[in-house]
């Protein structure tokens, strides 16, 4: 069984290389690919040369719209023009790291009946026992994905939002037919005349990270191909990032999904979408949960922090159990 890492990745490229190695001495019977951004920073070449199984192209990435969902199904076209073989797909960022033994992780793949860990809910419906640890207010999902986007403005500074939080309500309370966020920049939405959603194709979403099988990866590829108006449709929703995977794959009645990504993040005091950057206080959160990775890391977050990550990824023995582990960080 070979289970294949997906990195999409554009800055910090030290953390991203030290990432690709624990991936790969923790499971080595894994390959990885790196869609990585160079627009904004380089990576070290030996990445490629010291490892057959390790692969880099380019890739781009954004918040808030379609390009990194681009650049993810142009990874997994790739990984199939090229005949990488691989059985389960696990898409991460530059900024997530192992939190638990990937060999572990492996077994549990190898044992699955499922078709993959994909969080995912109805966005229309928004049932909050489906959506944690999201959350999202009212209508939320309504305002996301019935609406299409257009960027007025590509930065959108704090005291601009601010500025414009008055005229924006009073808009949005005298006309269904518009939105605006202003949270990616300044984003003008028009309510949908004609959406591809249905009683048989609903509208999902969800975190964007996941692990699915290589059967659901080539589906997206499929998909896209064969229903060219969706994919027109969802490159002008609201963070189709977080509805495009969910959307496809949730609406097939032959995958089943476990209903949980397996990842830690902490948005509480988030701003605009960003998550908590970790530290070793962190560590009681995720060690000896039910996650294998957990975000967002950075190079800030501190050395004995990756170094007690980098232990657990590989297989801690058991007797020295999660008390040694965050006593040596916290120490």
């Amino acid at each position: 069984m070979t289970p294949l890492f997906l990195i999409q990745s554009h800055k910090s490229p030290a953390q991203v290389a030290r990432l690709v190695r624990v991936l790969r001495e923790g499971c080595p019977n894994s390959v990885v690919l790196v869609s990585h951004d160079f627009r904004v920073s380089d990576l070290p070449a030996a990445m490629t040369r010291e490892d057959a199984s390790v692969h880099v192209i380019e890739g781009r990435g954004g918040r808030g719209d379609f390009e990194i969902v681009d650049a993810y199904l142009a990874a997994l076209r790739w990984l199939r023009d090229n005949r990488i073989e691989y059985d389960w797909v696990t898409n991460l960022s530059g900024q997530d790291y192992p939190v638990a033994s990937l060999s572990g992780f492996t077994a549990d793949l190898l044992r699955a009946r499922h078709d993959g860990y994909l969080h995912h809910f109805d966005a229309l419906i928004q049932d909050s026992r489906e959506m944690t640890p999201m959350a999202w207010p009212a209508g939320h999902g309504r305002d996301r994905y019935l609406y299409q986007y257009r960027k007025i403005k590509q930065t959108f500074g704090k005291a601009e939002r601010a500025a414009f939080r008055i005229p924006r309500i009073v808009i949005e309370r005298m006309s269904d037919r518009y939105r605006f966020n202003t949270a990616y920049g300044l984003l003008a939405g028009r309510r949908a005349c004609v959406t591809p959603f249905s009683e048989t194709f609903r509208c999902y979403a969800g975190s964007y990270w996941h692990t699915v099988r290589r059967r659901c990866a080539d589906y997206l590829i499929d998909f896209t191909g064969a229903h060219p108006e969706v994919v027109t449709y969802l490159r002008s929703v609201l963070v189709p990032d977080e509805c495009f995977v969910q959307t496809i794959l949730a609406n097939n009645p032959d995958f089943h999904f476990v209903n949980d990504n397996r990842r830690y993040y902490d948005m509480s005091g988030s701003r605009l979408g960003h998550p908590k950057v970790m530290t070793e206080d962190d560590l009681p959160q995720f060690i000896g949960k039910n996650y294998v990775f957990a975000r967002k890391f950075e190079p800030g977050s501190g050395s004995r922090l990756f170094d007690t990550l980098d232990r657990l990824a590989r297989g801690e023995p058991a007797s020295a159990g999660r008390e040694r582990l965050q006593a040596d960080a916290l120490s």
